[in-house]
């Protein structure tokens, strides 16, 4: 009867043993712990956004400088005369009419027309200009000079040499030039035209010739 209690003893004591040692020991293949509701959300939100993105940074430019013409060996435009654009034709006229010089005048002539016509048949428009010194009493004779293309110091032709204009008024057709004026008679005073002269000039191959002229009493 004590040998059947013993060997009771004993199993008991086996038991608590392998009872003890399976509380100590986690399987290999247990299962793990999920995370909290708050770690799961803020991972799933986390890999739903992707990363963050790179703040841009704004930077200013100035506009491309406009490309530089290059450099011509043009020469200076010219006008319709054949002479620059910036030819004074009041100083011209001032030159070839012989004005003299006072300290209370302009250096520059009373300007009336200036036209542009080929009259020399050359292809270029020559300067056709109506024009009287200037004065400070009364209306000095007009003159009209015609200007070759490639010239704005010696004119072609001048007329109303043996005549006082007082006005001139110009018509150029072909290589004819017709000038229609007021004039002055000898015995008339200067306020007071008395004539219409009409007057036409053509050009020959090397000058001027007149080839018309017509005087009325006003």
């Amino acid at each position: 009867m004590r040998q059947v209690k013993n060997k009771l003893t004993l199993l008991a004591l086996t038991g608590c043993a392998i009872a003890a040692t399976a509380a100590c020991s986690t399987p290999s293949d247990a299962p793990i712990a999920a995370p909290s509701a708050s770690t799961g959300a803020g991972s799933a939100a986390s890999q739903a956004a992707g990363p963050a993105p790179s703040p841009t940074v704004s930077t200013s430019t100035r506009p491309a400088a406009p490309a530089e013409k290059p450099a011509t060996s043009e020469k200076p435009s010219t006008g319709q005369g054949g002479q620059a654009d910036d030819t004074d034709w009041a100083k011209v006229a001032f030159r070839a009419l012989g004005c003299k010089r006072d300290a209370d005048l302009p250096k520059r002539a009373e300007v009336q027309h200036v036209d542009h016509s080929d009259l020399t048949g050359d292809g270029r428009k020559d300067t056709i200009v109506a024009a009287s010194c200037p004065t400070t009493t009364s209306t000095n004779a007009v003159r009209v000079f015609v200007f070759g293309a490639d010239s704005s110091t010696e004119p072609l032709l001048t007329i109303g040499k043996d005549s006082y204009l007082r006005t001139a008024d110009l018509r150029a057709k072909g290589r004819s030039l017709t000038v229609e004026s007021e004039a002055l008679s000898d015995d008339a005073p200067l306020c007071c035209p008395d004539l219409r002269i009409t007057q036409s000039w053509k050009w020959t191959g090397s000058a001027f010739t007149r080839t018309a002229f017509k005087s009325t009493a006003l």
